[in-house]
């Protein structure tokens, strides 16, 4: 039985989430990009337990923040509004369909692709093997 390469599989849909930016796909680059952070906050966190939501992530991030006596609780406003963002954009394809709101997602989208990076970089700080996992800054 062969063990699972996770950097494959996350290279794999970081090069998606990125190509589907540039061919101006920003709903399917941004809803990949969300599912790359939720999947660097839980290797980040250790957190095994996949019945953990996104927001439930983000406070458990704020507690880190706080027991390393970092007074400023850095990422953390983005990621609640990363996720709200996220919210948003699936209840319009219900409401404008996917044209309409892949036009609007192309903001969401370039700071998502920001912030994955700048996360990533950010981490690092605390956890200098993050990108050995295999993320990787596009």
């Amino acid at each position: 039985m062969n063990k699972l390469d996770f950097s494959k599989i996350l290279n794999d849909n970081e090069k998606i989430a990125n190509d589907a930016f540039n061919n101006e796909d920003y709903i399917k680059a941004f809803l990949l990009l969300h599912a790359l952070i939720e999947s660097l906050l839980r290797q980040f966190l250790k957190e095994t337990d996949d019945e953990i939501t996104f927001s439930q992530l983000i406070k458990k991030y704020d507690k880190f923040l706080e027991n390393e006596n970092y007074s400023h609780k850095t990422f953390s406003k983005e990621l609640v509004q990363f996720n709200k963002r996220r919210n948003r954009i699936v209840h319009q394809l219900w409401i404008k369909g996917y044209t309409d709101t892949n036009k609007q997602a192309k903001p969401a989208a370039e700071v998502a692709l920001t912030v994955y990076g700048l996360f990533i970089e950010f981490l690092e700080t605390w956890d200098p093997d993050i990108t050995k996992f295999g993320f990787q800054y596009i």
